[in-house]
Formats: structure tokens, sequence, C-alpha cells
């Protein structure tokens, strides 16, 4: 069973923090297990947090260019697994289980307006995919 916790800060917008559900699974890989210890999304009013113990991303909320919810990620057959993986389109995945998820594009830190590659598409797992969508649009204070 998983564990959700809101975290005691106030300036997060939102949290959720558990175990991925494959986490026994580590052990057999026993030097990776600390970096996949606990999976999160914390939202604050600069920046999103989303990933793992010792391997996540945090983006500043300005770099943003487009958030969009998706209903079900499975990540065997749309991502080849769990973890952190790469898709055939190279979307980055932080995919902790099966469920739903956020589609998040950026622009890539450093990169010029000009350049055709400038943007980065995230797709992350969420137990409240339109909410956070909902907050990173601008719609929730």
């Amino acid at each position: 069973r998983r564990h959700q916790k809101m975290t005691a800060t106030t300036s997060a917008m939102y949290h959720e923090e558990y175990a991925p559900p494959w986490r026994p699974l580590l052990v057999l890989v026993f030097p990776v297990l600390p970096i996949f210890w606990t999976y999160r999304v914390t939202i604050s009013k600069t920046k999103i947090t989303f990933g793992y113990s010792h391997a996540y991303s945090e983006i500043e909320r300005t770099d943003i260019l487009s958030v969009e919810t998706v209903d079900h990620v499975n990540g065997l057959a749309h991502w080849g697994g769990w973890g952190i993986r790469y898709n055939l389109k190279w979307e980055m995945g932080y995919i902790a289980k099966n469920g739903s998820a956020v589609r998040m594009e950026v622009k890539k830190q450093g990169a010029d307006d000009n350049d055709a590659n400038n943007t980065k598409v995230y797709v992350f797992n969420c137990d409240e995919a339109a909410r956070v969508c909902s907050i990173l649009n601008g719609n929730e204070e």
C-alpha cells in the first residue's frame, strides 16, 4: 500500500510523495535502491520538482510552455518499464506506476529562442494530474 503525505511547508502549493510500487524489486540491484526510494511531485510558486529521492528534475515555472493531462500511462507498454525512461519521441519520463500523468513541455536551460530544438518534454506520474495542470496553468493559487 502506498503512503501519500502532505508537506508541512507552507510554500508548497501541491505535494505528493510515496514509495514506488516496484521498490521491492530494487533489492536485486541494491546499489540503486537509495536513488529510487521515494517518488515525489512538489509545486511551489516558482518551481516544480518531480522524480525520485536522488534522481529528479527541478523546473522553473517560468520555463513551462505547456502542460496537459495523460489519462493513463502504462509503464511497460508505453515506456518499456518504470523509473526514468525515454520513449520513442525522446520525451523523458519519470514513470513510478501505471496511471495518470502530466505531459509538460519546457524551454531548455540556456536555449536560444531562435533555436528550433529549444524545448524538452517530460512526462511524470501524479495522483491528481488535472489539479497539477490547473496549478501550473495559473488557475489555482
